[in-house]
């Protein structure tokens, strides 16, 4: 005995096996991520979420991978909070980041998720993802509205004159065109030829930015002391003011002298070249003079005692150089005679040694080369003798004693 079904029961059959495959496919096709199977959510804080709804696709290197599922203000209201459903077992890399863009020119949005290397690690479920304000492009209502300006700027009648401007500067000038046009081949032949110079010119001149950027405070401390050099400029005006209304007369008077003794510099000139050599051979007596000389004006001072010079003969300093052995010539006998130029002062303990000669001289000078000793003229010399203060001498002293005691010395 065999069982038949109806027509309209086997029909009814046919129909529910069917649905069960194409419903629940149909039901995924449709609802996206958010219909079956395993899912990948995301979240995301943008400064301005450019008009983002529930639904909007999101893509990854072009392929669409999910949908927006909810954008709200985020807590502070400073920002919103972007949630994005993606299918799962979409690898997405950590070091993406999300970009919203305009999917045709008639302004249907997506969310673009842009991987900067395929390598992981990946976004788990409940990771955040960067959407940086800087990496958002330019919304097509900003660059309609910019383009309007733009045109709105531009007049009928500046595009006549430019018109006008083109046709005469280019009209009969086909070979100025024409070589134009290929000498700008050239120069993208050479810069293509060059690219890896240019490309190491333009990464050095980076370092550069870089430094200067590193350096901004050295900068701005150097325009802070040019302003205030400029500010000291602006204070000290009249100065300026008189130096150039007096400057002019002074450098023609100056400009007269000039004119006056320009026949002598030559020889000024000349006698600098006899002078420096034998100033600078005498460095060490120079540098002797410079300190005897104060300590002898200090001595000289030291003789002033209440407003008055108090000089003292010293009889017992004992023989000086000072006496030469000379031959005798007869009276009248006014022959010129030749001088000893070989004569000096021998040293000895007492002997006052004066003169230029005794001075330290270069190049071997001095007395190595002298041969005539001079003889030495008075009593040698002898200790001091004991001197008795008279009264005015102890009063003087005990004064000096009572003021160096006053004054704690």
């Amino acid at each position: 005995m065999k069982l038949r079904l109806p027509t309209g029961m086997l029909q009814f059959l046919i129909f529910l096996a069917i649905s069960a495959f194409v419903v629940p496919y149909g039901i995924n096709f449709i609802a996206g991520p958010e219909g079956f199977g395993d899912k990948l959510t995301l979240h995301a804080t943008m400064d301005d979420a450019f008009g983002l709804t529930p639904g909007t696709g999101v893509t990854l290197r072009g392929v669409d991978v999910g949908t927006v599922k909810t954008v709200a203000l985020s807590g502070d209201g400073d920002g919103a909070d972007v949630e994005v459903v993606v299918r799962g077992g979409t690898q997405v890399p950590a070091d993406s980041y999300m970009q919203v863009t305009m999917a045709s020119m008639a302004g249907i949005q997506s969310v673009d998720i842009i991987p900067s290397s395929a390598d992981g690690p990946y976004l788990k479920t409940g990771d955040t993802i960067s959407a940086p304000a800087d990496k958002q492009p330019k919304q097509m209502d900003a660059i309609i509205s910019d383009a309007a300006n733009v045109l709105r700027s531009i007049g009928s009648g500046h595009v006549n004159v430019i018109g006008n401007e083109l046709y005469q500067a280019f009209a009969g000038h086909d070979k100025s065109l024409s070589e134009l046009v290929t000498n700008g081949t050239a120069l993208a032949s050479l810069v293509n030829r060059n690219a890896p110079i240019l490309r190491g010119l333009f990464d050095d001149w980076l370092d550069v930015l870089d430094a200067m950027a590193d350096n901004t405070d050295a900068f701005e401390s150097g325009m802070r002391s040019t302003a205030s050099f400029t500010d000291q400029l602006d204070a000290n005006q009249p100065v300026f003011v008189y130096l150039l209304d007096h400057s002019p007369a002074a450098l023609s008077h100056a400009q007269g002298l000039f004119d006056k003794y320009r026949g002598t510099f030559g020889g000024v000139l000349a006698n600098l070249v006899t002078v420096e050599p034998i100033i600078s051979n005498r460095e060490q007596s120079l540098a002797t003079g410079l300190k005897t000389i104060p300590q002898g004006l200090q001595d000289l001072r030291s003789i002033v005692k209440n407003g008055r010079a108090d000089f003292a003969l010293v009889g017992t300093q004992g023989p000086v150089c000072m006496f030469y052995d000379e031959p005798r010539r007869a009276v009248g006998d006014l022959t010129p005679s030749n001088p000893n130029l070989t004569r000096y002062c021998p040293p000895g303990k007492g002997l006052g040694q004066r003169g230029a000669v005794n001075a330290p001289r270069p190049d071997a000078l001095g007395t190595s080369n002298w041969q005539s000793p001079g003889q030495t003229s008075g009593p040698a010399a002898v200790d001091d003798p004991l001197l008795i203060p008279n009264g005015a001498e102890l009063l003087e002293w005990w004064r000096l004693l009572l003021e160096r005691a006053r004054h704690g010395n």
